[in-house]
């Protein structure tokens, strides 16, 4: 799971109607928009009153009640996750395991001494170092803090079992909605522990604080809009999965041009799991829009007109900053080209066409202005794209320090 923004976009503001219960119609801070550097909340149109102060994770979030015909509509279509889902997910025993990337630490049954195996471990490990040596410091903190959510997974498969129609409510159900979800935790395990593995044998970081942030993200949690939604949460998880799989793609790129073979590999496998989820999610949401499009795509304008919060907001090293740490880590993932402002704009774009979601037809009032909404998006996110290049481009660039690498500092727009 992908977790950056744009700092550039922080100061622009907008004014946007008041629809569906969201939005006061006075000006509202961009900044907020394409989850930019102060992206506490992921969103494409107004997130909050420019005068609000942000909601402390201490404030006890008032859950809106879920429709009962979204609950009854998912419910009915376990047979077809069966069919369109659940194969997505690959077998056991045909799935590729950490281990798979990184040096062996203990000798074959049979095949080598003990000795042996250690010098191969060693030689190994500093096979990856020399690769890791020549990554830049930028990339690493982005390595961090994508490593750092996805080590946060035991909140999104709680998240998960708190929706409606979707919740695995045994804990071994044999329904396909809970056999997807248990599923689609067993394969993002494996990338908080590769990633870890690799930053720990890399020797660039410092372990103890990238694992106090992990402790710390656990603690803290995170929010989503209306997490009983079943409808609101396979819409969040399309967006999540394909921010997180361009980020990295985006990642695997830039390791290979630094000469990490061994980090490109990592982050290009981790990359096609994200794929083949991101699959799954649009998939069930290209369906609910055959089933229920008003419904859908009055959820999908409520999620894009929302404060919809990343999975690693709450992220935290334990120690006092002027910035948060997620803002910090967004900053310098927007300017090392991980995750930016275009490419969100480029998902938003490319969700309105696969879902073909202005050819719906047959709407209520309100799934009309909610239609009309959405489509609208994509140019003002180009425009506001261009507004941050701009500021961008007047604005001095700044250190920021980070823990992660021994208080070094990268420097941020």
């Amino acid at each position: 799971m992908a977790t950056m923004g744009l700092a550039a976009l922080a100061s622009v503001k907008l004014s946007f109607p008041n629809k569906s219960g969201t939005g006061s119609g006075r000006p509202t801070r961009l900044g907020w928009i394409l989850c930019p550097t102060n992206p506490r909340r992921w969103t494409a149109a107004a997130a909050a009153p420019v005068e609000a102060p942000s909601r402390s994770i201490d404030v006890e979030m008032q859950c809106s009640p879920v429709p009962r015909e979204q609950v009854e509509v998912v419910r009915s279509l376990n047979g077809w996750v069966a069919k369109n889902m659940l194969p997505l997910l690959l077998p056991v025993e045909s799935s590729w395991q950490p281990h798979d990337f990184l040096p062996c630490s203990a000798a074959a049954a049979g095949a080598s001494t003990e000795d042996e195996a250690l010098s191969a471990f060693t030689e190994g490990v500093a096979k990856l170092r020399a690769g890791a040596a020549g990554v830049p410091d930028e990339v690493l903190v982005c390595l961090v803090g994508n490593m750092v959510t996805e080590e946060a997974l035991p909140s999104y498969q709680s998240m998960g079992n708190r929706t409606e129609g979707i919740a695995d409510d045994t804990g071994a159900s044999s329904l396909p909605w809970a056999q997807w979800m248990r599923g689609w935790t067993a394969e993002e395990n494996r990338h908080g522990d590769l990633l870890n593995r690799y930053l720990y044998l890399s020797g660039r970081v410092d372990m103890r604080q990238v694992e106090t942030t992990v402790d710390h993200l656990l603690r803290n949690g995170m929010e989503m809009l209306v997490p009983k939604s079943p409808y609101h949460s396979v819409i969040y998880g399309a967006f999540q999965e394909r921010a997180t799989f361009i980020s990295h793609v985006h990642t695997a790129k830039l390791a290979g041009q630094y000469g990490d073979q061994a980090l490109a590999k990592i982050c290009g496998v981790i990359a096609a799991d994200e794929k083949r989820h991101e699959a799954g999610y649009t998939r069930v949401c290209a369906k609910l829009f055959e089933v229920d499009p008003d419904g859908m795509v009055r959820a999908l304008a409520y999620v894009m007109r929302g404060k919809v919060t990343m999975p690693g907001l709450l992220m935290s090293d334990g120690r006092d900053c002027s910035e948060t740490l997620f803002d910090r880590f967004s900053a310098v993932a927007q300017r090392a080209g991980i995750y930016t402002a275009r490419d969100y704009g480029d998902v938003v774009e490319h969700f309105l066409r696969r879902w073909r979601v202005a050819d719906l037809a047959g709407l209520s009032g309100e799934g009309r202005r909610a239609q009309e909404y959405v489509c609208r998006l994509p140019p003002k996110i180009r425009r506001m794209e261009e507004l941050a290049h701009q500021r961008t481009a007047r604005s001095e660039l700044r250190p920021a320090s980070f823990s992660w690498i021994f208080d070094r500092h990268v420097m941020v727009g």
